[in-house]
């Protein structure tokens, strides 16, 4: 809980002293109404603790876009391209990370989204993604995903890990230097592993705190209010992301509405589908973009850019993207056409009204979805915290910590039945897309019995004369 007050203390520039820190801490007590006698001592030791697990060494707020003078931008441009050239960095082993907020949930429909996005509701489908590429695009880590709930009831019971995401929460959904610090330091401990030495660029955000015991990152802060300029994840990356996400997302709720669903609920979606949705969506973010926004940043020496290869697959792309003279925006104009391309056909179907329909710049950055905090009062914060303890203390009668509903699991007779009618339907079609998919049925159904046979427990001598004796 007072993790959490720091940290958007630290976001609003407040200066965070030992002394407030004990008042806090004794104010949330008395929220919560602990007795004198058990509360802590909040001695030197444990304000020592306090400030190390926070990160309490750097006030600075996070960088924000808008206006800049083009001589500092380009000052900027310049310090970190000295900066990679002294240290010999090679574009492998350069990186970027930031976050942006995700409304997962969220429909093309201003109507919709006024009733969705009105009251708590909507905090309740926000997520926060956190993406980490290096300059040659030849590698992007998995989605760092933070959410409210421990164990959406979507996950049925399992953990992100087991079901392969990096995965963290906490009452608002927010980066914390707790989160951020264990991140970085699995990310340590594995280069120091395969003795390799990066660069880790990033903005000054409060919660992107390194810890000092890092040995093989070197991190380095883009300079306050010139982050959106210079940095490569917000010259097009994330941007792209968020085309292939809601051209996903809308094509889904297409399909749903041709299956008879009604146009109420087309977009309806559980976390764990939106969230294979989002995972798939940052795969469509090929090295090739990647490789161009870096360069587009401007931050990068001439001699590397010179020495990059130039032989990596160029992404498939409509002609009509061709027009688009920068190619750094060529495969982010391609994505933005599918979303257009989906919203027209959402207009055509009847489900989705003219004078309701969003536009581009509403639907990849809707109002408040890349505030990484909110405005929320201590209470706010006090109230979140107790209702998440709360949730958590019966994550097993309820099937997970969060409100929303899930559908039931289909049985493997529902889900071998679903396929062969998929086979049946595909089977006259000659095209590549066909054969591809009825091998891939195939090996459903294969893998699919082979579970069941493996589910099943044997049978003891014992259990057949019991069964004959009754």
């Amino acid at each position: 809980m007072l993790e959490l007050w720091v940290q958007k203390a630290m976001s609003d520039g407040l200066h965070v002293s030992g002394e407030i820190l004990r008042q806090k801490w004794t104010w949330f007590a008395d929220m919560k109404c602990i007795p004198k006698d058990e509360r802590l001592e909040l001695s030197d030791g444990w304000l020592a603790a306090l400030k190390k697990r926070c990160g309490l060494r750097s006030l600075k707020r996070h960088g924000e876009a808008g206006s800049a003078d083009p001589n500092e931008i380009e000052h900027e441009r310049q310090r970190l391209r000295d900066l990679i050239a002294k240290h010999k960095y090679q574009l492998n082993d350069i990186f970027n990370m930031d976050e942006t907020g995700h409304f997962w949930g969220m429909p093309p429909d201003r109507g919709l989204m006024d009733k969705q996005m009105s009251g708590v509701k909507a905090d309740k489908k926000r997520l926060t993604y956190a993406f980490t590429a290096n300059a040659s695009g030849t590698e992007k880590f998995p989605p760092f995903i933070i959410g409210k709930a421990k164990q959406p009831r979507a996950f049925q019971k399992k953990t992100g890990a087991d079901l392969g995401f990096y995965y963290r929460n906490n009452a608002k959904a927010w980066m914390t230097t707790v989160l951020y610090q264990e991140w970085i330091r699995d990310w340590d401990a594995q280069l120091r592993l395969s003795g390799r030495k990066v660069l880790l660029l990033q903005d000054n955000f409060s919660a992107h705190n390194p810890p000092d015991d890092l040995t093989n990152i070197r991190v380095e802060n883009f300079s306050p209010n010139l982050t959106a300029h210079v940095q490569p994840l917000d010259a097009g990356i994330i941007r792209c992301f968020k085309a292939h996400y809601r051209s996903r997302f809308m094509n889904r709720a297409i399909d749903r509405y041709d299956s008879g669903v009604t146009p109420a609920d087309i977009y309806s979606i559980n976390i764990l589908e939106s969230m294979r949705m989002a995972d798939a969506a940052w795969k469509e973010v090929d090295t090739t973009t990647i490789r161009n926004c870096w360069r587009k940043s401007g931050i990068l020496p001439d001699t590397l850019i010179n020495s990059a290869p130039t032989t990596a697959p160029a992404p498939s792309l409509p002609i009509s993207s061709l027009v688009n003279n920068d190619p750094a925006d060529a495969a982010i104009f391609a994505a933005e056409r599918e979303v257009l391309t989906s919203l027209s056909h959402l207009e055509a179907i009847g489900v989705l009204q003219p004078h309701n329909r969003m536009d581009l710049a509403e639907i990849l950055n809707p109002q408040n979805e890349n505030l990484i905090y909110d405005d929320g009062t201590d209470q706010d914060i006090f109230d979140a915290v107790l209702a998440r303890r709360e949730a958590e203390e019966d994550i097993e009668g309820n099937g997970g910590d969060d409100s929303d509903d899930v559908e039931a699991r289909p049985s493997r007779r529902e889900a071998l039945l679903a396929a062969s009618t998929l086979r049946t339907f595909v089977s006259d079609i000659d095209e590549p897309f066909a054969r591809k998919l009825e091998a891939i049925l195939s090996s459903f159904g294969r893998q699919t019995r082979l579970d069941e046979f493996k589910s099943l427990k044997p049978s003891a001598i014992p259990d057949y004369f019991s069964s004959r004796s009754s």
